[in-house]
């Protein structure tokens, strides 16, 4: 049984129709003891907690099933979801030898994006000072500040739910050049201007609408790290928008990266776009 698949284990309860509308990928956040499935499963598909206990039957360690009701939404950033299973929802994940005390219900946290996080860590200098907005539980903080050199790392985040665990993490993985500030990204303080040599906006959504702010935090010779979503035909447009609002500063940037990390939808990627401040 734990070779078969997901609609293998429901061939008998769902029709050839219903099991075409199974999805074939999901996250499961936690760990061996215990841990979370996240899955969106489309609306005409009825039989949701079929599903749901097929999926905590084939992972043993799958305690709860949450599935999407809603794109992420509001100024915290997370998903509605109907819940099926254990109603406490928190769990420890671990990451790249990071461990993670988080809640997916109160907090956003992607498992899929590990592989990033190792790829902006090796980019570190020794002894970088950086910002990171949008900082959520810490993930990419905790992990640069594990595996390269910084001399240290301060996280934005609006969430108290996610600064609560930021704080933490922080403690569980023994760190202590780490500071999580609760605190609004477009009001950020300007005890933080040009003290940053790099500036990372995990938020593709609307990252872009705080270059501003990432602009203000950089010294000279910065470096932001800057997530968006977009398809191939519409960066040079970002990349203009984004020259122009640093000419309004008074800054000159050159592009050093643009990435495709990971395709989104139907010819729109979430992109990372690397540029200095001269």
């Amino acid at each position: 049984m734990i070779f078969m698949t997901l609609k293998e284990l429901l061939s008998k309860n769902l029709t050839k129709k219903e099991l075409a509308l199974v999805p074939s990928s999901f996250d499961i956040i936690g760990n061996k003891e215990k841990a979370v499935a996240i899955i969106v499963i489309p609306e005409k598909l009825k039989r949701k907690k079929i599903i749901a206990n097929a999926l905590m039957k084939k992972h043993k360690n799958v305690k709860t099933v949450l599935i999407k009701k809603s794109a992420r939404k509001g100024i915290f950033r997370v998903y509605d979801f109907d819940v099926i299973g254990e109603k406490n929802t928190e769990v420890m994940h671990v990451e790249s030898g990071c461990r993670f005390l988080l809640d997916p219900q109160r907090v956003y946290f992607s498992p899929r994006e590990g592989s990033e996080r190792l790829r902006i860590a090796a980019q570190i200098k020794e002894n970088e000072n950086i910002m990171i907005f949008f900082a959520g539980v810490g993930p990419y903080a905790i992990i640069i500040a594990k595996k390269a050199k910084p001399a240290n790392i301060v996280g934005i985040e609006i969430n108290p739910d996610a600064v609560e665990y930021f704080k933490k993490n922080i403690k569980l993985n023994k760190l202590s050049n780490i500071e999580a500030i609760l605190a609004d990204v477009k009001d950020i303080d300007e005890g933080f201007y040009d003290k940053f040599d790099r500036v990372i906006m995990p938020l593709p959504e609307s990252a872009i609408d705080y270059i501003t702010q990432a602009l203000l935090c950089l010294k000279k010779n910065g470096i932001c790290n800057l997530y968006c979503f977009a398809k191939e035909d519409e960066i040079k447009k970002i990349k203009a928008k984004i020259k122009n609002i640093a000419k309004k500063q008074k800054r000159r940037i050159k592009f050093i990266n643009i990435i495709k990390v990971k395709q989104w939808g139907p010819s729109i990627w979430k992109y990372r776009i690397d540029f200095v401040v001269r």
